[in-house]
C-alpha cells in the first residue's frame, strides 16, 4: 500500500501540468468559446523559446522566411546575447513570446473564425497547432531537449513515514499549481473583467451594450491562457523528461480530459481532474511492471486513461457542455453533386496510366512516378474524410490511424513467420495471400470506426475531434507501437508482399529498385476510380441526402424521420472503410508498414490538406492528395525550386488551414471549377467545331 501512496502523489508532479493546461484551456473557452487543440503548442514554444535563450541567448520569433534572396529576409531571430541569459532574463523573453502568440492567435485565426462554425473553428485550432510544430521543427529542431529545472531537485528520505524517497520539485510545482488556479479563481470570480469574461460567454450582445468589447476581453484572455500555458511548462515540462515540439503539442489530450471534467467552466475542477488524471497515469505505469499486468496493455495504458475519461465525460455530459452565445454562424461549406463522372474516369484514369509509363527509368524525373502514387493513395484516404466530415459534418482527427490499423491487420496476417531485410524478427502468422488480408485489414477498420462512432451518437463537433484525437494516440501507443500485438521490436517495419492478379505482378519497385512501376500506377488509379465512385454515388443517392440533412440539423432530419444515430454510424462505417482501403494500398506502396507513418500528426497533416483542397468534394479530396506531403505539388516544387520543400511541410499545412477557414472554406477545388469550365466549354467547341 505504500507503494501505491508513493506512486500516487509522484503523479501530482505532471498532473501540475496536465491541470495549468487544462485551466488554460477553460480560459480560452470562457473569453472566446473556442476550445484551443493548439494548448500544448503554446506550452511547447514558450518552453522551447525559454531553453534557446538560457541556452544561446537567441530568440527565435513564430515566422518563417519566405522571401525567395539572401538580400532581403524576413527578420525570423533575435541574438540578445552571444552567450546563455540569466533564468530570470529567459522566462522574461518566453513570457514576452506568449504573450506574442497569444495575442497573434486571436487577432490572426479566431477573431476572423469568430462566426465561423464548428468545423472551421477546430480547423483553425489544428492549423495554428500545425504550424507552431512546423516552425518549432525549423526553430528548435525536431529532436528532444531535457532542460534543467527552475525548482528545487532533491529527495525527502522517507516522505510521510512511505519507506520511498520522495522529489521536493513534485512538491514545489503541485504548490505552484494550486496558487496559480487559486488566483486565477479569485481573479475570473471576484474582478469585473472576470465578471465581464463570464458574461460575454453568455451573450455577446449583450456584453456590448453594457461598453465591453469582447473582442478585447477574448485577446486578454488568450494572452492569459498562453502566458499560463508557457508558465507551467518551463516549471513543470522538465518532470516529464525530454521537451520535443510533437511531445509537447500532444499533452492537449490530456489537459482537455481536465477541462471537460470541469464542464470547461470551473477551474477548481480542472485543476483536481489534472491532479487525479497525472496520479492515475503514475500508478498505472507502476503497475504495468508488475508480472500480473496484462502484456498487450503495457505499451500504451497510460495513453488509454485520458480517452476513456473525455469518452465517459463527453457520453455523459457532451449535450450539456456550454456552447458561446456567439452573434452568428456562417453556414458549412456547400457540398457539390458529382456530375460527368464517366468522362472524368477515363479522361484521369488515361492519363496516369501514359504519365506512369513516361516516368519509368526516366532518371530524374523518375520521382514523379512515386509522387503520383503518393498523391492517389493520400486522395483515397481524404475521400472518407470527405464522408465523415464534408457530408455528415463528423469531425474525425483519426482517420490515418484507422488506414494504419488496416495496414497492420494485413501485413500481420500475410506474415508466414520468415525474416526480412527490414525486420530481422520473426513475424508468425498465418501466411494469408493478399485478398484475404487486405479484406480483414479493411473490415478490422471499419468495426474500429464503429466503435470511434459511437460517441457521435450523443455528440458531435468540436467533442468528437477531442475523441477523435485522443483516440488516435491511444493506437499509437497500444496498437501501432505495441510489440506484444504487432510483433515488430524497436520499431522494425513489418513487411508486405506485393500483390498480383491472375498472374501479373502489381509491384510498387520497378527492376532497378525504385517505386515506379507503372503497374502500380494502374493498381492505384484504379482502386482510386472506385473509390471516387462510391463516393460520388453516395453524394447522389438518397444516402447521401440524408447525411447531409444531418450535417445541417439533427433535430429536423430528425423530426422528417431520419434515424441520426444510424446515418452516423453508417457514415462512420463507409469512411472508415475508405480510410482503411487508403492504408492497405499504402502498405502495397512502401512493401512494409510501421508505427512511424500513422502517428496521429499524419490524421492532422491528412486533414490540413483535404480542407485546403476542399473536404466536401470528390475534385477537392484529389487536389489535397496531390497537395499532400510527397505528392505530386511538393515533388515538383522540390524538382524545379531545388529546395526541400518536405522541411516546410507542417508549416504550408497549418498555414493553408488557417487561411482556406478564414478567406475560402470551400476549398481550392471549388475556386478552380469555374475556369476549368470554361475551359472545357472551349475545348469542347474546338473539338467539335465542323472543318
Amino acid at each position: 500500500m505504500n507503494d501505491i501512496a508513493v506512486f500516487l502523489l509522484m503523479g501530482l508532479g505532471i498532473g501540475a501540468l496536465y491541470s495549468l493546461l487544462g485551466t488554460a484551456l477553460v480560459i480560452v473557452h470562457r473569453g472566446s468559446g473556442v476550445v484551443n487543440f493548439a494548448q500544448g503548442a503554446f506550452a511547447m514554444y514558450g518552453a522551447l523559446t525559454f531553453d534557446e535563450v538560457r541556452r544561446t541567448g537567441v530568440v527565435h520569433l513564430p515566422l518563417v522566411d519566405i522571401l525567395p534572396t539572401h538580400r532581403l529576409d524576413v527578420p525570423i531571430t533575435l541574438r540578445l546575447a552571444d552567450g546563455g541569459l540569466p533564468v530570470v532574463t529567459s522566462i522574461a523573453v518566453a513570457i514576452a513570446m506568449a504573450v506574442l502568440i497569444g495575442l497573434m492567435a486571436h487577432a490572426l485565426v479566431f477573431r476572423p473564425l469568430r462566426d465561423a462554425p464548428a468545423l472551421g473553428k477546430v480547423i483553425g485550432s489544428l492549423g495554428t497547432m500545425l504550424y507552431l510544430q512546423g516552425v518549432a521543427h525549423l526553430n528548435f529542431g525536431g529532436r528532444g531537449r531535457t532542460p534543467a529545472s527552475i525548482v528545487p531537485d532533491g529527495v525527502i528520505d522517507d516522505f510521510l513515514g512511505l519507506g520511498r524517497p520522495f522529489p521536493i520539485a513534485v512538491l514545489w510545482v503541485s504548490a505552484l499549481a494550486v496558487a496559480i488556479g487559486v488566483a486565477l479563481w479569485a481573479l475570473f470570480r471576484f474582478t469585473r473583467f472576470g465578471l465581464a469574461t463570464r458574461a460575454a460567454a453568455s451573450n455577446e450582445k449583450g456584453i456590448v451594450l453594457l461598453g465591453y468589447s469582447p473582442q478585447f476581453l477574448a485577446a486578454c484572455n488568450w494572452v492569459i491562457a498562453s502566458v499560463l500555458s508557457t508558465a507551467a511548462a518551463i516549471v513543470v515540462g522538465s518532470l516529464g523528461g525530454s521537451l520535443s515540439p510533437i511531445g509537447l503539442s500532444a499533452l492537449v489530450v490530456p489537459a482537455l480530459a481536465a477541462a471537460l471534467l470541469g464542464r470547461l467552466q470551473s477551474i477548481a475542477v480542472a485543476i483536481a481532474g489534472g491532479f487525479g488524471l497525472g496520479a492515475v497515469q503514475t500508478l498505472l505505469g507502476f503497475f504495468s511492471g508488475r508480472d500480473w499486468f496484462p502484456p498487450f496493455l503495457r505499451s500504451g495504458v497510460r495513453e488509454v486513461v485520458p480517452l476513456v475519461m473525455i469518452a465517459v465525460v463527453l457520453f455523459l455530459r457532451g449535450k450539456s457542455l456550454p456552447v458561446r452565445g456567439t452573434v452568428e454562424e456562417r453556414r458549412l461549406p456547400l457540398a457539390p453533386v458529382p456530375v460527368r463522372i464517366g468522362p472524368h474516369v477515363a479522361v484521369w484514369g488515361t492519363a496516369v496510366t501514359v504519365l506512369a509509363l513516361l516516368f519509368e527509368d526516366s532518371g530524374r524525373p523518375t520521382v514523379f512516378a512515386l509522387a503520383m502514387t503518393t498523391s492517389m493513395v493520400a486522395s483515397i484516404i481524404m475521400l472518407s474524410m470527405v464522408v465523415i466530415t464534408g457530408y455528415v459534418g463528423q469531425i474525425s482527427l483519426a482517420q490515418m490511424s484507422l488506414a494504419g490499423a488496416a495496414a497492420f491487420v494485413m501485413a500481420r496476417l500475410m506474415a508466414d513467420g520468415s525474416i526480412t531485410p527490414g525486420n530481422p524478427s520473426v513475424v508468425n502468422g498465418p501466411g494469408l495471400p493478399w485478398p484475404l488480408a487486405a479484406a480483414a485489414g479493411v473490415a478490422v477498420a471499419i468495426v474500429v470506426g464503429l466503435m470511434l462512432g459511437l460517441p457521435a451518437v450523443r455528440i458531435r463537433g468540436t467533442q468528437l475531434a477531442i475523441v477523435t484525437v485522443a483516440a488516435a494516440i491511444s493506437m499509437q501507443t497500444l496498437f501501432f507501437e505495441n510489440a506484444t500485438i504487432t510483433g515488430l521490436t524497436f520499431g522494425a517495419p513489418a513487411n508486405v508482399r506485393p500483390a498480383s492478379l491472375f498472374g501479373l505482378s502489381l509491384a510498387s519497385t520497378g527492376d532497378r529498385g525504385l517505386l515506379d512501376r507503372p503497374a502500380f500506377a494502374v493498381f492505384c488509379v484504379v482502386v482510386l476510380i472506385v473509390c471516387a465512385v462510391l463516393v460520388a454515388n453516395l453524394r447522389r443517392n438518397p444516402t447521401g441526402r440524408r447525411f447531409l440533412a444531418v450535417r445541417a440539423n439533427e433535430r429536423a432530419a430528425a423530426a422528417s424521420g431520419i434515424s441520426v444515430a444510424r446515418t452516423k454510424l453508417l457514415a462512420f462505417g463507409i469512411a472508415s472503410g475508405i480510410a482503411g482501403i487508403g492504408g492497405v494500398m499504402l502498405g502495397f506502396k512502401q512493401n512494409d508498414v510501421s508505427s512511424a507513418g500513422f502517428v496521429y500528426q499524419a490524421s492532422l497533416a491528412f486533414l490540413a490538406f483535404a480542407y485546403l483542397g476542399g473536404i466536401t468534394s470528390i475534385n477537392g479530396a484529389v487536389v489535397g492528395g496531390l497537395l499532400a506531403p510527397a505528392g505530386v505539388v511538393a515533388v515538383a516544387m522540390g524538382y524545379f525550386l531545388s529546395g526541400d520543400i518536405t522541411r516546410y511541410t507542417a508549416v504550408i499545412g497549418g498555414a493553408g488551414m488557417i487561411i482556406t477557414a478564414i478567406v475560402n472554406p470551400n476549398g481550392i477545388a471549388m475556386s478552380l471549377q469555374p475556369p476549368l469550365q470554361r475551359l472545357g466549354r472551349r475545348l469542347r467547341r474546338l473539338v467539335l467545331r465542323p472543318s
